[in-house]
């Protein structure tokens, strides 16, 4: 009896080291079909997404529009003030700089308000370009009071910058249903 449960022992180690040894794994996909399995995965969850999507009704504004548009807002009151308080041998190209900022804030915020998506667009790289010049101004800051500020503005302009895509898509949508309703 104990030698019949030695054979089949021995009889099943063998087995699984014939299986270990004859065992091809399946071929690993080449990177191109890895890449695009991915991609067709992606592009189904953002269809999935476009989809769950309400376009903007006339005349709604999302909060975060809102505040966006009071951010650039209060950066082209800033230009402004540093357009005035310029001095030095700079002042008149520091002045001229600024009021082309201030114009472009100003045109931002007005196309932004009316829901024009390219307005949208340079609004939410105004948002972007206050966040990198924030974070280099934190590089380089010499007075510890301005920190907190920096901050401050440096979080909320990030913040909006990524509220402000959702705004986009649903910008986009309406959009895109008012150009297939015409057509």
């Amino acid at each position: 009896m104990a030698d019949r449960k030695r054979k089949r022992k021995r009889q099943a180690a063998a087995a699984k080291t014939a299986a270990r040894r004859d065992f091809q794994p399946p071929p690993a996909p080449s990177g191109r079909d890895a890449m695009a399995r991915g991609y067709a995965r992606a592009e189904e969850r953002n269809a999935k997404i476009r989809d769950e999507l309400e376009p903007l009704q006339p005349g709604e504004r999302p909060k975060v529009l809102l505040a966006a548009i009071a951010w650039t807002g209060l950066l082209a009151v800033g230009t402004v003030v540093n357009a005035i308080l310029a001095d030095g041998d700079d002042a008149g190209a520091t002045r001229f700089s600024n009021g082309l900022m201030t114009l472009l804030f100003v045109v931002a915020m007005v196309y932004s308000w009316k829901l024009r998506y390219w307005a949208l667009m340079g609004t939410q790289t105004v948002l972007a370009i206050a966040m990198v010049v924030g974070i280099i101004a934190l590089l380089g800051i010499t007075k510890l009071w301005l920190l907190p500020l920096l901050f401050l503005h440096v979080g909320i302009s990030g913040y909006l910058f990524f509220r402000m895509v959702k705004v986009l898509a649903r910008v986009q949508k309406a959009e895109r249903e008012e150009r297939e309703g015409r057509a």
